[in-house]
């Protein structure tokens, strides 16, 4: 799949600079479009121990109007960084999304809702979302898990902070399931720029991975791709998403691609697993996930 159209949803009450970074780092890359999607959320002001929401009818037009210039005053900090990120890199500004736009940015505003649901909704008309994990924000992580689950679409978590270019080299954790192939047909396209990709399994018996792998790579061979396979012993002390998170420091990739949810969501949640373990605590590298 080629990547066309890029959203990064910019939370109002939080810091955006991993997100917007990562953002324009792979719109600059592969040549698409960055849309930033801001939505306004009033904060939780109150009087005499009352919020507004519970005020109703008895809330003040003083009050309103206070909150209405504070919801525009924020709106429009956030639409300067996001603009003078944009004019660092080199990326041009336009007042609209135009379908099949050259390298651009541009920047959509919603009134007021539900974060979640607004974001999740508008990321099925894109090709890429970059929200984060838990560790940066917590509203970030549930627009990833969403986005995964009720769109389809790949995901990337930002990192607090972008500390290496994201086609340096790649890191496929490969685990042969549907969602894992998902995920590698998803990072073609980073791929195609990296320097080095690697195919990483997380096993004890090395065998048990030989001929997924070797399937793996003739797939990338066929899309031009050269790559180079390993299997990793699991240690003792550490789970299968923390073997993954510290492959991805040894082999320095500027992209760790995993499938997500290749077992149910439901088990994930009680039992535990790689994908819920990366959405609370991938932090140091950006990931592509994709179910």
């Amino acid at each position: 799949m080629s990547i066309k159209r890029i959203l990064v949803p910019l939370p109002g009450s939080a810091s955006h600079t991993g997100e917007i970074e990562l953002a324009l780092s792979a719109a600059k890359a592969l040549g698409a479009h960055v849309q930033a999607l801001f939505i306004s959320q009033p904060p939780a002001v109150t009087r005499g121990g009352v919020s507004v929401g519970e005020l109703g009818r008895t809330a003040t037009v003083a009050s309103v109007n206070r909150l209405a210039e504070e919801r525009e005053r924020t709106a429009g900090d956030a639409r300067e960084v996001f603009a003078q990120a944009c004019a660092k890199v080199g990326i041009p500004m336009q007042a609209n999304d135009e379908p099949g736009s050259p390298l651009a940015a541009s920047w959509r505003e919603e009134a007021e809702g539900s974060y979640v649901e607004i974001a999740v909704q508008r990321a099925a008309a894109f090709d890429l979302v970059v929200a984060a994990s838990a560790t940066v924000m917590e509203s970030l992580m549930a627009i990833a898990e969403q986005s995964l689950l009720q769109t389809r679409r790949p995901v990337v978590l930002a990192p607090a902070r972008l500390q290496s270019d994201l086609t340096d080299s790649v890191m496929i954790a490969w685990d042969e399931s549907p969602e894992c192939w998902h995920a590698v047909s998803a990072a073609i396209p980073f791929m195609h720029l990296a320097k080095s990709v690697w195919v990483i399994s997380v096993d004890r018996d090395a065998s048990n991975r030989k001929a997924s792998q070797a399937e793996v790579l003739a797939y990338l061979r066929c899309h031009g791709i050269g790559a180079t396979a390993q299997v990793v012993a699991p240690e003792e002390s550490l789970s299968v998403g923390d073997t993954l998170l510290a492959a991805g420091a040894e082999y320095e990739a500027g992209l760790l691609v995993m499938g997500a949810y290749s077992h149910s969501r439901l088990r994930e949640m009680f039992l535990g697993g790689a994908t819920r373990h990366i959405l609370k605590n991938a932090s140091a590298r950006p990931v592509l996930l994709a179910h």
